[in-house]
């Protein structure tokens, strides 16, 4: 006799998106690195624009969507954008990175961004080659880890634009980098097939996965399974897309082997949603995402997880960008809220469990994490680890506009110019690509005449 799994999530499901709630009057960048292609807090979503030859990134307020015909952006890197990620302690503060070697810290000025900003609050200098991933620490303010294609791991203090470690044992393109729940652990993805785990304050791989499994010629990516520690990875193997779950505390094999997927030729992008314990995964190139739970107390890696649904749309996506708990509606039991990227638009996903009852859901919304550091970036840098603080969402959340601190407003290199042959070159670069930038906006606006 079967039985049939109980759980709260089983008919959770996503309407498509009314047309003024999306966001549209752009082109996407036209640049194939992998990555999600936008980032969205409770204010602001960020896309990577095809406007200034993908150096620009657009800045739209989330309450203000529709057809856009004077993008807002930031425009301040000589090559294409390849990665962006909000400051989950300050919704106005956005950090981006390049084919140009650098990482920028942007701040959102007071009332959002108008017109074209190219001075970024912040460069962070050090990486040889493209800079291809970059995140912010979950606990600890003004921490930002980045990895690039010079094969190297770099974590920052923002602050002051100093890199504070870095750890290489990389041999190939690094295609993912991400946090564990407390800010203790790098994962890494790298096409060399290996998947890594990272001390960054120890300077050292402390274990490595052997790439026998995602063995595909395409990248594979790396997610935490929340607060458990355990690493999830997706990639390509036997002609198929994959999912694996891997156990940190043992290297020799993954605890959960290799879950074939289908035979879909897009990358795949998952969001682990640690309240919830439920695991969204979406290809490029799909109109489908699918979601997953997990049961944390099965000893079984069998029987460890399950497929809800899916969400199914005739339109491709091109990425995915997941909002923070704080920002869902939980008034209306919102439990995701998931930005569909496609090639000229946006489309906002509203995924909710169906209740009767109108009072706060508190077995689906249980503490999530807050918009405040649990520590500062000297107490993570003299060795302190701490999980994220906590927020009650039962009288909801207002999401505030905040003033950046000064002392995190200027740029590390000061107003001095550039001091070498190279950041002359760097210079001369990026002042070709904003002529051209301009150049190329000049000729629309005379072409909308």
């Amino acid at each position: 006799m079967s039985v049939v799994r109980r759980s709260s999530f089983r008919h959770v499901y996503a309407d498509n998106p009314r047309p003024e709630a999306i966001f549209s009057g752009f082109r996407l960048t036209g640049e194939s690195w992998d990555m999600n292609y936008a980032a969205v807090n409770p204010l602001y979503l960020a896309v990577p624009l095809k406007a200034g030859n993908g150096s620009a990134v657009g800045v739209f307020k989330t309450n203000a969507p529709g057809r856009y015909t004077d993008i807002p952006m930031f425009a301040g890197h000589s090559a294409p954008v390849l990665n962006l990620d909000w400051n989950p302690f300050n919704d106005q503060v956005l950090a981006t990175c390049s084919a140009d070697c650098f990482t920028k810290i942007w701040v959102v000025p007071e009332g959002g961004v108008t017109g074209v900003v190219e001075q970024a609050s912040q460069d962070l200098r050090g990486h040889t080659r493209k800079v291809g991933t970059v995140n912010w620490h979950p606990s600890a303010e003004n921490i930002l880890a980045t990895s690039s294609a010079d094969y190297n791991v770099k974590v920052w203090d923002v602050r002051s634009g100093s890199e504070t470690h870095s750890v290489g044992g990389h041999t190939n393109l690094i295609t993912s980098c991400e946090w564990n729940y407390e800010g203790s652990l790098l994962a890494t993805a790298c096409k060399d097939k290996n998947t890594r785990i990272i001390d960054p304050r120890a300077g050292q791989v402390v274990g490595t996965w052997d790439g026998k499994n995602h063995h595909g010629t395409k990248g594979s990516r790396v997610i935490w399974q929340g607060k458990h520690n355990f690493v999830i990875s997706f990639g390509f193997g036997n002609g198929q897309r994959q999912y694996m779950v891997y156990d940190p505390r043992d290297f020799s094999k993954p605890y959960i082997a290799p879950v074939r997927l289908d035979s879909n030729a897009g990358s795949l992008i998952g969001y682990y949603d640690g309240d919830l314990e439920i695991f969204f995964l979406g290809g490029k190139g799909d109109g489908t995402i699918n979601y997953y739970e997990f049961d944390v107390e099965s000893t079984d890696p069998k029987k460890t997880v399950f497929h809800l649904s899916a969400y199914a749309s005739n339109t491709p996506q091109a990425g995915l960008a997941f909002m923070p708990k704080r920002g869902c509606d939980v008034s209306d039991n919102e439990i995701a809220r998931i930005y569909k990227v496609e090639a000229t638009q946006v489309s906002p996903l509203n995924f909710k469990v169906p209740r009767r009852s109108e009072g706060f859901a508190d077995d689906i919304f249980p503490p999530t994490s807050s918009d405040q550091p649990a520590l500062t970036a000297d107490q993570w840098l003299a060795g302190e680890t701490s999980a994220p603080l906590l927020l009650d969402l039962s009288q909801g959340y207002q999401a505030t506009e905040r003033t950046q601190d000064q002392s995190f407003s200027q740029s590390s290199h000061g107003g001095d110019g550039p001091q070498t042959l190279n950041d002359y070159k760097r210079e001369y670069e990026a002042l070709k690509s904003r002529v051209a930038f301009l150049e190329s906006e000049v000729a629309r606006l005379e072409g909308n005449q």
